[in-house]
């Protein structure tokens, strides 16, 4: 990134408007694609995998297991469906049915920009008769899977791991990694609303996960690390506060991914997902 950032400045002195556009561009892009680690490789070997047409993407869904109880984990920005490996190896020796995909832009989908809108509609179409007994989702995968039920899909349980609350944030955050001055994050703002989201009349608080409550009737997991500097704990502090019927548990020193293979993490996941069935 400080290459970029250096980039960015020094293109923003001499030529502004390509600067903006290169800004944006990498705003709606998830960037280069992350590979399957080899500890997440047996696991990816042994899952079914097919491709949707969602949204004209080509996208990858990979599924273990069977049976009527189907639980959905969905990846966050620059990532893929493997991050979940070790949770996967967790909720499929419970004899549950486990679903997972790759993002346009993500492992082996098309595209190289995808939005928030994109994930809603990959959860939306994969929704099994009866719904999901559980979603687990992982960063910006929460705002995603807010929206989703928001607009009609039904879960049983909502499970967070350092999940991102509001979408102005996630573009704040952007510019700050960037060094992006004030007029050029204006620039960056403004095409997003222009040619992202055009006829939304608000959509920084439309696809925020804040936006509105999710139902009281959802129990939601909300887990978040107190050392996690791409999002921060104050965005679990705002899904709190939106959302005060969420049970909160904050770990130290895993910060942003490292989560989604700690023990302790994976095991109260499991516990949470099980405790649908009991």
């Amino acid at each position: 990134m400080t290459t970029i950032a250096s980039t960015l400045r020094t293109l923003e002195r001499v030529a502004p408007l390509l600067a903006a556009e290169t800004a944006y561009a990498l705003w709606v892009s998830p960037g280069k694609r992350v590979g399957v680690h080899p500890s997440e490789r047996a696991v990816m070997e042994d899952a079914r995998a097919s491709f949707h047409r969602i949204r004209e993407h080509r996208v990858a869904v990979y599924e273990w297991g069977s049976g009527s109880r189907t639980v959905l984990l969905v990846h966050g920005w620059q990532s893929r469906a493997s991050a979940f490996a070790p949770l996967v190896r967790e909720l499929r020796a419970t004899g549950r049915r486990v679903i997972a995909f790759d993002a346009p832009g993500n492992g082996r989908s098309s595209g190289r920009r995808t939005d928030i809108r994109d994930y809603a509609a990959i959860i939306a179409e994969l929704e099994p008769a009866g719904g999901y007994e559980a979603i687990v989702a992982h960063s910006m995968g929460a705002p995603a899977a807010a929206l989703a039920i928001r607009d009609g899909v039904r879960t049983g349980r909502l499970a967070t791991i350092n999940g991102a609350a509001d979408f102005d944030y996630l573009l704040t955050q952007f510019g700050r990694r960037l060094g992006l001055t004030s007029r050029m994050l204006r620039a960056v703002r403004a095409r997003t609303e222009r040619r992202l989201f055009r006829g939304t009349p608000d959509p920084w608080r439309t696809y925020s996960a804040t936006g509105v409550a999710l139902p009281a009737s959802i129990p939601w997991l909300l887990l978040h690390d107190e050392d996690d500097a791409m999002i921060e704990i104050s965005q679990a502090h705002a899904l709190l506060a939106a959302n005060p019927g969420a049970t909160p548990v904050f770990t130290q020193g895993l910060g942003h991914n490292r989560p989604l293979r700690e023990d302790s993490v994976l095991d109260r996941i499991a516990a949470f997902v099980d405790t649908a069935a009991a």
